[in-house]
């Protein structure tokens, strides 16, 4: 996405950038950062379809942890 991720348009994503304003959208590479730092706080059973696709999308460009 040329225009980045909003937080706000991912459930999970949202609830682990607490720290940051979820309205502003951030880089790719960024939101990968986020999802991989902070893993443990995600609800994996809470995921939706789209947002799983979206870490296994971003996991296949920057890579596994």
């Amino acid at each position: 996405m040329a225009d980045g991720l909003i937080p706000n348009d991912w459930p999970e994503l949202r609830l682990i950038c607490w720290y940051r304003r979820c309205d502003v959208p951030i880089e790719e590479w960024e939101a990968w950062a986020i999802y991989r730092r902070n893993w443990r706080y995600v609800y994996q059973d809470q995921l939706t379809q789209e947002e799983t696709a979206l870490i296994e999308r971003l996991k296949m460009k920057y890579g596994d942890w």
